[in-house]
């Protein structure tokens, strides 16, 4: 019995020593979440029951820097196959600075299509005929750039200058695209300033104004040799020399009692220089009478049409005299007609009917009775005028004239109404 119990407690041992022996098993590996948590684990002190929930909610966590350099790359990613075009032009004006009014302005602007289909070119339009521009496709596939040359001529002109470029394309968003080129452009004898606007006259005071013409270079000299007014009898103009060949003065004088009605003429400047030998200075004018009436005489267009006639609106509001009632209308020709509308205190509206559009109201005018001893009537003139160009249909000619007149009433009509409430 003492030899059985002693063999149990040997082959015990025997297993005992062999597992000792045994290599462990290597550990799992661990993930880079749980490398991320387990030191936050130590500190907090939580179980191995508490860390699963917070290595999935690592797992799931978007990362920041990819959050962010995934949202960069789907802005700078094309647009979808078959979206619109879309007409972009990273830098739409072009500021030239200051530059002699002898040379030319050249630019490129470039544009490019950031849209998933093809963009189509209609056209290329610049503001005036100074401005020229170049195209070498009209087509843009997605991504593609193009290059439009611009070149603007400054020769004669002077000061501030902006010109605009218009690019027509099938963009739905942008049909029309603007581009714009701007700068000084300096010339080699100025004006300062470069126009005379009188303003609004209400009085009979005559005006006065003094406009510098002088050379910007020292190289250039030159001579006044003559200045004629065009378009203005009422105006009188005096040149002074003020350095020799270099600088020279031009007074401008109204008479004291001017034609009522917007007047519109020019000075014409001769010089023996042959960088700028002819200088024209445009001048201008309102002379508001007792009403002010707008517009100031009834334009109508000549034709040789049998019967044609027309009718056009005139407003009549206050000008020199603050208070008035209408109180008759005469007109030239018995088969005229004419309606006179009160539209409010001190402002009216007269539609001129049945005005034939021959020799007939020639030097003719509509007399206007009024309430004022001191303004007993006011005159509205016929100006009959005979186009030279017939390359327009005298029916769309004479149909925005009657546009264009009606919107010019309607707006001096709304703008009485509002001063007098």
């Amino acid at each position: 019995m003492r030899s059985l119990y002693s063999l149990m407690i040997v082959l015990a041992a025997l297993v005992l020593i062999a597992g000792c022996g045994a290599p462990k098993p290597a550990p799992a590996p661990q993930s880079t979440a749980q490398k991320a948590v387990a030191p936050e684990s130590a500190v907090s002190g939580s179980s191995s029951e508490e860390e699963v929930p917070q290595i999935e909610s690592v797992k799931e966590a978007p990362d920041s820097e990819g959050a962010a350099a995934t949202e960069t790359a789907e802005d700078a990613a094309p647009a979808p196959a078959g979206s619109a075009p879309k007409l972009v032009v990273p830098e739409p004006e072009y500021d030239f600075g200051k530059m002699d009014n002898s040379e030319m302005v050249e630019h490129g602007f470039l544009i490019r299509n950031e849209g998933g289909s093809l963009l189509k070119i209609e056209s290329v339009r610049a503001s005036c005929g100074c401005t020229t521009t170049a195209l070498k496709k009209k087509e843009l596939e997605p991504g593609e750039e193009l290059i439009i040359q611009a070149n603007t001529n400054l020769k004669g002109r002077q000061g501030p200058q902006t010109k605009a470029i218009t690019i027509f394309s099938n963009d739905p968003e942008n049909p029309n695209y603007r581009l714009t080129i701007k700068g000084e452009a300096i010339a080699s004898i100025s004006l300062d300033p470069m126009n005379v606007s009188f303003g609004r006259i209400e009085d009979d005071e005559p005006r006065e104004a003094t406009v510098t013409i002088k050379s910007n270079k020292e190289d250039v000299n030159f001579t006044v040799r003559s200045a004629e007014v065009d378009g203005m009898t009422f105006i009188q103009q005096e040149v002074k020399e003020v350095v020799p060949g270099k600088e020279y003065q031009l007074v401008v004088k109204t008479q004291p009692k001017l034609p009522e009605g917007h007047h519109n003429g020019r000075i014409i400047i001769r010089t023996d220089s042959t960088e700028r030998p002819v200088i024209w200075l445009t001048v201008s004018m309102q002379v508001i009478g007792a009403l002010q009436i707008m517009p100031p005489l009834v334009n109508l267009r000549y034709t040789e049409e049998e019967g044609a006639v027309e009718t056009q609106q005139i407003s009549l509001t206050k000008g020199r005299i603050s208070e008035f009632e209408i109180t008759d209308v005469i007109l030239p020709l018995d088969s005229m007609e004419h309606e006179l509308i009160k539209a409010a205190p001190n402002v009216y509206r007269l539609v001129l009917k049945n005005m034939p559009r021959n020799d007939a109201l020639e030097g003719k005018r509509v007399v206007v009775k009024t309430n004022r001893e001191d303004y007993p009537e006011v005159y509205i003139p016929f100006n009959i005028y005979r186009p030279k160009l017939q390359s327009i249909p005298p029916q769309k000619v004479t149909d925005a004239a009657k546009s264009l007149n009606a919107a010019i009433v309607n707006k001096e009509i709304e703008e009485a109404i509002e001063a007098n409430e």
